[in-house]
Parts: C-alpha cells; structure tokens; sequence
C-alpha cells in the first residue's frame, strides 16, 4: 500500500509538472486583480514574441471593469502596453542610467518609470535603484518580474518595484502614486506594469 501511495505522489508530481502549474505571487496590499485581453482574444501579451500592436488593459476597480485601450512601446531591450490617452513619456540619463518615464496627464505625483542598468545583475540593479529612489522597503528579498516589492515614502507615497536582466542590462520596472489613489492610479500603474517583457 505505501508503495502505492509513493507511485501515486510521483505521478501527480509529474502531471502537475508537465502541465506548467507554478504558484500565484501575491499582490501587495489595496491592489485589485488585473487582467489582459486583446480585442480578439488572440495572443498572449506576456509573450517575448509575436506581441500585438494595440491591446486591451481590463481593470477591475471597485468591483467594476473598465477597458483601457493601449499601444505597445518599445524600448531598449523591452517592451510594454501604454494606454491610448492619459499618459506623457520623458526620456533622461541620471547618472549613466537611462530612464524612460510616463508621467500621468492627470496627476503630477502618478508615473511608471524603466530604468535601464548596463553591465549589472537583476540584485544589483534592484538595490541600486532602491538606495536612490527615496522609497524605504522593508526588506530587498525578491522584486523579480510579478513579484513585486513595495516601497513607501515620508509622505506615505507608494512605490512597486519589479526587476529584470539580460546578458547585457538589467532593468528595473517602477511606479508610484500617493496613497490616496491605490483603488485608481495604483491598478491601472501595476497593470501597464505587468505588460513590460524583455526583447533580448
């Protein structure tokens, strides 16, 4: 019987395995669930290949759904969905570091920024970012691409942070709001957020 009971673990291992299943990250805190479509139901926007040109941001706010059209950006070694209206891109290099930045027409303290790390790692480009963003996190374990980690400032402003590399960069996904607008800015930046995918 225990022979069987090992056979029958084993082979659920396998089929759990062979069917792609991995754990859900969990979402910080006040940040609703957020959803992907195409207008066709086609494609996988998540995808490194084959992203569509525009797209369709779901959001679910309050308990309702709002569809946001979106057009795909891309940038160095990445790319992302922006929607249509309502945002503004700034380009700068700080310090030898890239940084390409949407700032929300709406509301001057709301923006998504990609900052581009050459030569470092996934952790060095995370910590460095973190040691000069002004955010203090409470602690620096993770930060991978959908697992975010949360920042906040003195005025209890809020920051997501997620990070990734390449051969040749590394890059740190950013977005920040004041935390009045968890429930509004906070869903729509995690959701242009969990568009980016790297390109090489």
């Amino acid at each position: 019987m225990k022979r069987y009971r090992v056979l029958l673990t084993v082979l659920m291992m396998l089929v759990l395995a062979g069917c792609g299943f991995q754990a859900v990250p969990e979402r910080p805190a006040g940040e609703a669930d957020v959803e992907l479509s195409s207008g066709a139901g086609t494609g996988n926007p998540a995808a490194e290949h084959g992203r569509e040109k525009s797209w369709e941001l779901v959001l679910s706010l309050e308990g309702m759904e709002e569809v946001v059209p979106a057009t795909l950006y891309t940038g160095e070694g990445y790319s992302l969905y922006i929607p249509d209206e309502g945002w503004r891109l700034e380009k700068d290099t700080d310090d030898g570091i890239f940084e390409e930045t949407w700032e929300s027409t709406a509301c001057d303290d709301v923006e998504l920024k990609i900052s581009r790390y050459s030569g470092k790692t996934q952790v060095e480009a995370r910590d460095a970012f973190a040691a000069e963003c002004g955010y203090v996190f409470e602690d620096l374990l993770g930060g991978a691409l959908g697992d975010p980690l949360p920042g906040v400032d003195e005025d209890g402003g809020y920051l997501g942070l997620m990070a990734a590399e390449t051969d040749s960069a590394a890059y740190v996904v950013s977005w920040a709001y004041p935390a009045e607008a968890v429930e509004g800015f906070g869903v729509r930046l995690r959701t242009m957020a969990d568009t980016f995918a790297l390109t090489n």
